[in-house]
């Protein structure tokens, strides 16, 4: 009943919300259709999820379910609460004007993604495409009675701007590649969006004197939006223990610096690093397939995590129109209902050939292995998917990526990342982590100011200003999202210690690794649980 129940619901959300459907790799009728663009699409859904817990409650006793079921029942109560602090009081859907990223972001999932021939998929984004002016018009009605945040207005127009070019360049990769039907039909529904999008800009430019500065959420609302996700830990505690690593990470990167190369400075280590390289491009991207390929196999014969040899995660150089939108490397995960479950790892060649070094030396190249690959994103994304669709509701994100984060430290204890070159990478990335959750929470508080959060990321993380400042734009616009990776980290190895504690002289850290890998969409709080029902299940079997 519980699962007839839920297919049911999921039917009539993705009725809603074809897009999502998409993006889970449900493709017929779905990529062919277009939500609504107006508040009351999220209204329509939290009240579905409103249904769906009451006839839930109606119809089932909690207790006669299967305890995995009864961690679904708990991810569809804690979504409900997420989404109405979203909805009701975080109102972003109201804050933020920007429509072209979710829009370019479909379009652009359906045109990498190989799910289907080259010709069903451009039918599918023209499709689509000449939905595009009514989304659009929907999407305005959001901001009648609203006073938008003023610098996600700008990125708003920012974004706007870049949209019809990533549309140009797919007019331009399927030129001779589809039918002159299928080409036509795409060629006219970008044709006919162009004044669409003009005006959709002026309307972004009409909304700029009425815009508010303030954009923090405020430490209230932080704190509530902390409690709901059941970190365990308020935003005092949270910003204090950044500190901490802060200070810590600092220390022992400056000693692995002087370990390295004496007398030098962390920059001047940095650029040593740098310089231990390979010295072409192919030969790059040959060595992150190797160390991509040597991290599933380590993985499989120290019996670290369960891996499955029809998942596969494909190596390529980033194809040229797509360097825009890639500028260094990008995941491309499988979708949920992908059969077999393969991904891609696409690797940007740098456009100065002197910079090769900078994302591509090869301390960076193995951890990347470790981190996006195996045991990391991939692995567990790849195992996470073949579980209940409830999961993906969860949004766990200190497990998702406070798991690839932990897998980098795991797997230098291991042996297969060695050396103080590759040590001192995982280091100053954990720096860069720290600085993050000092500066999120500082953020989402209204403690500090945009410019400050600048300076401080090139100051203690050293990064450029470019890249600085294009962290802290997203970070205005994700409250709680940059703390999570080390957060998330420091969470794991929490729980790590409490589960061998339980478990004794029978902890098993491949049984740890693989519940994780299985349940990467749930939350730290929900995982507990799921390795206390684990445990009392393996006692009683004794």
């Amino acid at each position: 009943m519980f699962d007839k129940l839920s297919q049911e619901m999921l039917e009539r959300f993705l009725e809603k919300n074809p897009d999502f459907a998409t993006y889970l790799g449900l493709h017929d009728p779905y990529d062919y259709l277009m939500p609504k663009g107006s508040t009351e699409r999220l209204v329509e859904n939290l009240r579905l999820m409103e249904e769906w817990l009451h006839r839930l409650n109606e119809t089932i006793r909690r207790e006669e379910l299967s305890e995995d079921r009864r961690t679904d029942w708990n991810v569809i109560e804690k979504a409900y609460e997420l989404w109405k602090f979203q909805l009701y009081e975080l109102r972003m859907h109201e804050l933020n004007p920007d429509a072209t990223e979710e829009l370019g972001g479909l379009i652009f999932i359906m045109f990498t993604r190989n799910y289907a021939p080259l010709e069903k998929r451009l039918d599918a984004i023209a499709a689509r495409i000449e939905k595009m002016p009514k989304f659009l018009e929907e999407f305005r009605t959001r901001f009648q009675n609203s006073r938008p945040v003023k610098l996600w207005t700008e990125l708003a127009i920012e974004k706007a701007q870049n949209l019809g070019g990533l549309f140009q360049f797919i007019l331009y990769v399927a030129k001779g590649k589809v039918s002159e039907k299928v080409y036509e039909r795409l060629s006219r529904a970008i044709q006919n969006l162009q004044p669409e999008l003009k005006k959709h800009m002026e309307w972004l430019q009409s909304l700029l004197p009425r815009t508010k500065e303030e954009w923090a959420i405020g430490k209230e609302k932080f704190e509530k939006l902390l409690q709901l996700r059941e970190l365990g830990m308020n935003s005092e505690e949270i910003y204090q223990l950044g500190v901490k690593y802060l200070e810590e990470l600092k220390a022992e990167r400056e000693r692995l610096a002087q370990q390295i190369a004496p007398g030098k400075s962390v920059e001047e280590v940095m650029k040593i690093i740098e310089s231990n390289a390979p010295k072409t491009f192919e030969e790059a991207l040959e060595a992150t397939r190797k160390a991509m390929e040597e991290a599933r196999r380590f993985v499989q014969e120290k019996g670290i995590a369960t891996v499955y040899p029809e998942d596969v995660l494909l190596v390529e150089e980033t194809p040229a129109f797509l360097k825009p939108v890639i500028p260094f490397a990008g995941l491309m995960m499988p979708a949920k209902f992908d059969k077999p479950q393969i991904g891609i790892y696409l690797v940007t060649r740098p456009k100065d050939p002197s910079n090769l070094g900078k994302h591509l030396n090869y301390p960076s190249i193995r951890n990347t292995a470790v981190h996006e690959a195996f045991p990391g994103h991939f692995l567990q994304g790849a195992i996470s998917n073949r579980g209940s669709f409830i999961r993906l509701l969860a949004e766990g994100i200190e497990t998702i990526e406070g798991w690839a984060h932990y897998c980098e430290e795991m797997m230098a204890e291991k042996g297969f990342t060695k050396g103080l070159e590759t040590r001192f990478i995982q280091v100053n990335d954990m720096i860069w982590r720290a600085v993050r959750i000092i500066v999120d929470v500082k953020l989402s508080r209204g403690e500090l100011s945009f410019e400050e959060a600048v300076e401080m990321l090139m100051k203690e993380a050293g990064m450029s200003r470019e890249a600085a400042v294009a962290e802290v734009k997203r970070y205005t616009q994700t409250p709680g999202y940059a703390l999570s990776y080390l957060l998330g980290k420091h969470l794991i190895l929490k729980l790590k210690e409490e589960v061998k504690q339980k478990m004794g002289d029978r902890f098993d850290e491949k049984f740890f690794h693989d519940t994780i890998t299985a349940n990467g969409y749930l939350p730290i709080s929900m995982l507990r649980k799921v390795f206390d029902q684990k445990i009392r299940k393996l006692q009683s079997s004794t």
